[in-house]
């Protein structure tokens, strides 16, 4: 991965552990989990040391979004296209700007279908998917962490061809 990426407004880069108390404090927000399934809640700041240490350090394709040099969100291409944004930050398009710049690094080096998805309810999610191209191929079921239950989830696919074709 390029270490950082920089679009009009964020710069996409590797975490630090310098961003732990950023993550903690974005992250202890349920309307924010809520909408997540692998993140604990409450998040403490051992999860953020984890996850900087073991995960996002680990992974390429984790990155930090950050407006002005501040943690605003995470975004990743791994199994599946994912992300998250801080409530502070909602409705300003960061989660589109930054999407669009990792899928577009993705496509420059795969040629494979790029899945994502979104909870049921998570509008905002599934406005950001619908306006890359992403089309919807099914729903699954799995445990949110948060939540401490079930959520539907709805799946999407990007193609090579949808994402040439809305370039």
């Amino acid at each position: 991965m390029t270490d950082v990426i920089t679009t009009q407004r964020l710069v996409l880069r590797r975490f630090r552990r310098g961003d732990a108390a950023e993550l903690v404090d974005l992250l202890n927000n349920l309307e924010v989990v809520r909408w997540l399934t692998r993140v604990p809640y409450p998040y403490r700041l051992d999860h953020a040391l984890d996850f900087i240490e073991n995960v996002a350090t680990r992974d390429l394709n984790a990155c930090a979004i950050l407006k002005d040099q501040k943690l605003v969100g995470t975004i990743s291409v791994g199994e599946e296209l994912g992300y998250w944004i801080g409530q502070p930050y909602w409705n300003r398009g960061y989660v589109t700007e930054a999407a669009r710049a990792m899928v577009a690094r993705y496509f420059e080096s795969q040629d494979a279908d790029l899945p994502s998805g979104y909870h049921l309810g998570n509008e905002r999610s599934c406005a950001v998917l619908t306006n890359l191209g992403f089309r919807p191929t099914g729903r699954r079921c799995a445990l949110s962490e948060p939540l401490q239950r079930d959520v539907i989830i709805q799946n999407m696919v990007l193609t090579r061809a949808c994402w040439e074709a809305a370039q």
